[in-house]
C-alpha cells in the first residue's frame, strides 16, 4: 500500500522579525511517513510541541518517570530473558534494576537532588518484590520481550515496542503492556494500535515457526492488557473489532495528513503546558507572535560572560526571596493557630499538622521487610511509611520498632488568596 507523495513546501514569507523560513518536511523512510502511539499522542497534545520534538529534534530535559519506567522495564526484561526455568531470583531481580538505575546519575536521570533519586531506586526495588511475590507462582517463558517491529500501512511506517507477548497457540497472542506511573484510567487506543500492527506483522509468522515449530496462516490478538507494577493490578481489553480499529485508524490517518501537510498549531492549555520543555520557544508564549530569533538562540557576537553574571544575579536574588519567604513562614507558624487570617492585601489560610520524620531509611526498610510490610508502603514516602505506622492493624513490636527510628514534628501549612479587586 505504498503511496508516494510529492509535496512543495511553502513560500518564505516576510514576518514579524525578518524572513520566516518554511518548517521542515517530517522525517520520511522510503517514502513512508515514521510514525508510532507516542507520535499520535503528542501530536494530538499539542502539535508544535510534536514539531520541536520530532521534526527539529530539539531535546527536552531529562523526566525522572522516564528513567524510572525504563529501569522497571529492563528488569523486568531481564526476569522474562529465560528460555527456560530457573528464573532469576528477586535479589538478582533487584539486582538486575540496581544495574540499571546506576548507569546514569542522578541529573541524567532527571532528579534535582541526589536524595530524591535514592528515594525513588527504594521505592523501585519495594515494587519489584512485591512483583516478584505476586506473580512468582505463575511465572513463564514469553514469547517475545521487548519486541519491536517496524510495519508498512497506508502510506505509513508504523513502529510498535511491545513489553511482552505470549503465544497462545493457533496464531493467537496475548500482548502486555507494562505502566509505572499513576493508576489511572487506562484507555485502549495504545492497544488499538499493537493489535493493528501486531496482526499485519509478517515477522510474528515467522517467529512463531521458529519458536513453536507451528505454520499459522495468520497472527491474532485474543487478548491485550496494561500491568500497573505499582499495584499489581491488571487492565485486560479483550479484541477490539473491525468498528473500533476503523474508527481509531481514521483518528490515526487524520493526524498524518496534517503532519504531511505541516500543520504545526499551538494547542495551548494548563494541561499540555505545564510542563512543557518548549515554552521559551512557543508563540503561545509571546502574544500570539513567533518568538524574536534572539531568544531561539545566542546572536552572534554575543557575550555569554554578560548572560552567566545575568543568570547568576537572578539566581541570587531567586535564592534571597526563598529564604525571606522560609523565615516569614516560620514566624507565622510560631505566632499563628488553626484559621483564616486577613492582612490588607492577603487572606491566608493556616493549618497545623503532625508528621514524622525518619532517622534511618535502611533501618526503616528493614523494619518493613522482616514484618513483611513493603506491600503496605510500595512508594515508600513518608505517606506510604506513616500509614503503615498509624494503622490498627500494625503489630506492636513492628510499631515499637519503626518508633524508634521516628520523630514526630509540627508542620503548618499556609495557603493565601489575594483579595479581591486589588491587582
Amino acid at each position: 500500500m505504498k503511496k508516494k507523495n510529492k509535496e512543495t513546501a511553502p513560500a518564505a514569507a516576510p514576518g514579524l522579525f525578518g524572513e520566516i523560513k518554511p518548517p521542515p518536511a517530517p522525517a520520511r523512510k522510503n517514502g513512508l511517513l515514521a510514525f508510532s502511539y507516542s507520535k499520535l499522542s503528542l501530536y494530538e497534545e499539542c502539535p508544535l510541541k510534536y514539531k520541536f520534538k520530532y521534526i527539529d529534534k530539539i531535546k527536552e530535559e531529562p523526566k525522572f518517570y522516564f528513567a524510572f519506567g525504563s529501569a522497571i522495564h529492563a528488569a523486568l526484561e531481564f526476569l522474562y530473558a529465560v528460555k527456560a526455568p530457573p528464573f532469576p531470583t528477586e535479589d538478582e531481580l533487584c539486582e538486575a534494576f540496581g544495574r540499571e538505575w546506576n548507569l546514569k546519575s542522578y541529573l541524567e536521570k532527571g532528579y534535582r537532588t541526589q536524595q530524591r533519586s535514592d528515594d525513588d531506586y527504594q521505592k523501585g526495588v519495594l515494587m519489584l518484590k512485591a512483583y516478584y511475590a505476586h506473580n512468582r507462582a505463575c511465572f513463564a517463558p514469553p514469547f517475545l520481550l521487548e519486541y519491536s517491529t517496524d510495519v508498512e500501512v497506508d502510506g505509513l511506517l508504523v513502529r510498535i515496542i511491545a513489553d511482552k507477548i505470549e503465544y497462545q497457540g493457533g496464531g493467537r497472542v496475548l500482548v502486555t503492556d507494562y505502566k509505572t506511573g499513576k493508576d489511572v484510567k487506562r484507555e485502549p487506543a495504545q492497544l488499538y494500535m499493537y493489535q493493528k500492527i501486531t496482526e499485519m506483522d509478517p515477522r510474528l509468522k515467522e517467529k512463531i515457526a521458529e519458536t513453536y515449530g507451528e505454520r499459522v496462516s495468520s497472527v491474532r490478538i485474543s487478548k491485550m492488557l496494561y500491568y500497573h507494577v505499582p499495584s499489581n493490578k491488571e487492565y485486560p481489553f479483550e479484541r477490539a473489532d473491525d468498528r473500533e480499529i476503523g474508527g481509531f485508524w481514521e483518528r490515526v490517518l487524520g493526524v498524518a495528513e496534517n503532519i504531511r501537510g505541516l500543520k504545526y498549531d499551538p494547542t495551548p492549555g494548563e494541561r499540555q503546558c505545564s510542563w512543557c520543555d518548549y515554552k521559551s520557544l512557543c508563540p503561545a508564549f509571546f502574544g500570539g507572535h513567533p518568538p524574536p530569533v534572539e531568544l531561539l538562540k545566542p546572536a552572534a557576537g554575543e557575550n555569554i560572560e554578560i548572560l552567566v553574571d545575568r543568570y547568576g544575579r537572578l539566581k541570587e536574588r531567586m535564592d534571597e526571596l526563598q529564604a525571606q519567604l522560609d523565615e516569614v513562614a516560620a514566624s507565622i507558624a510560631r505566632a499563628a493557630k488553626d484559621g483564616d487570617y486577613a492582612g490588607s492585601q492577603y487572606t491566608a489560610q493556616v493549618k497545623k499538622n503532625s508528621k514524622w520524620e525518619f532517622k534511618d531509611r535502611e533501618a526503616v526498610i528493614k523494619v518493613l521487610n522482616q514484618f513483611d510490610l513493603y506491600k503496605n508502603a510500595l512508594t515508600l514516602t513518608l505517606t506510604g511509611i506513616t500509614s503503615v505506622l498509624e494503622s490498627a492493624a500494625l503489630p506492636e513490636e513492628a510499631r515499637k520498632k519503626l518508633l524508634e527510628q521516628a520523630v514526630k514534628k509540627t508542620g503548618t501549612e499556609i495557603k493565601v488568596v489575594k483579595k479581591e479587586g486589588l491587582i
